[in-house]
């Protein structure tokens, strides 16, 4: 396998997932305090200062509050949009550096590919990410309020995929929040119900991919069981019951591979040199 992942956190206490790849290894957004987000990544065999970057979603404090911090610790460059940059304040702190990404632009860091897709959100130029090595796609996605046609045409051919599955809107209309975040995260810049899920799952997924991960669930506007019956039945509809799905929560997942793994190479017939 070329390239895999592991999310570190996931929903509104703290976002944080690693990819690693040929080598070389990526964190996308930093959730979670600069010393919690050291002691996972230690925990899951890597130095904090070994990463190539730090990939910023948005600026959000749920995605961003320790970008800054662990940048500056550990040396390691922030990557993302201009209007993030600017957003988190970053131009203000201690950094090792920023690196500008343009929406649809693909950057290398490393062994790893990074494209750059622009999302619905109320943020300034939030990004989702596909990282890609070896010919293995992995996108991820998070915080954005419709299926928007550069999400979906990107994130086509990618082998797993991780993709937020917010609220149940049943649960949101009668839960505790005031309507003005109600109708926020209602809103197309707000976030993905279990229903707009199944809809790219139904409609959108790319015949490639072989596993789904749901994120970023609401814990007090989702139920996890909501939010998979909800997916397995769209997968089903679509015949794809062979993709693999998995939930993660605030405590992250263990590695998941994303490639298939391939059959080794037909040596029959090869003349042996040495």
């Amino acid at each position: 396998m070329s390239l895999r992942f592991r999310v570190l956190g996931s929903g509104s206490t703290g976002n944080a997932t690693l990819v690693e790849g040929l080598g070389t290894s990526l964190l996308i957004d930093a959730g979670l305090g600069p010393r919690a987000l050291a002691e996972r990544l230690l925990s899951a065999g890597v130095d904090p200062s070994s990463l190539a970057a730090l990939l910023v979603s948005h600026e959000h404090g749920d995605h961003a509050r320790g970008a800054a911090s662990f940048s500056g610790k550990w040396g390691v460059r922030l990557a993302g949009s201009r209007g993030t940059y600017a957003a988190a304040g970053f131009g203000a702190c201690d950094i090792a550096g920023y690196d500008v990404l343009e929406p649809g632009e693909t950057r290398r860091f490393g062994a790893l590919a990074v494209t750059a897709v622009p999302v619905p959100h109320d943020a300034a130029a939030p990004f989702a990410f596909v990282v890609s090595a070896d010919g293995d796609r992995f996108g991820h996605a998070t915080d954005f309020g419709h299926l928007a046609r550069p999400f979906v045409q990107a994130f086509r051919t990618c082998d797993a995929v991780l993709i937020e599955s917010n609220y149940d809107p049943g649960m949101l209309r009668d839960g505790p929040y005031p309507w003005s975040l109600k109708e926020r995260i209602l809103s197309p810049n707000g976030h993905l119900s279990n229903g707009d899920v199944a809809r790219f799952l139904a409609e959108g997924l790319g015949e490639a991919c072989h596993r789904v991960v749901l994120a970023h669930l609401s814990q007090k506007n989702n139920h996890p069981e909501l939010a998979r019956m909800a997916a397995e039945q769209a997968l089903r509809r679509r015949g794809r019951t062979a993709v693999q799905l998995e939930l993660t929560g605030p405590e992250g997942t263990d590695w998941i591979e994303v490639g298939r793994a391939r059959p080794p190479a037909d040596r029959r017939g090869q003349l042996r040199l040495f």
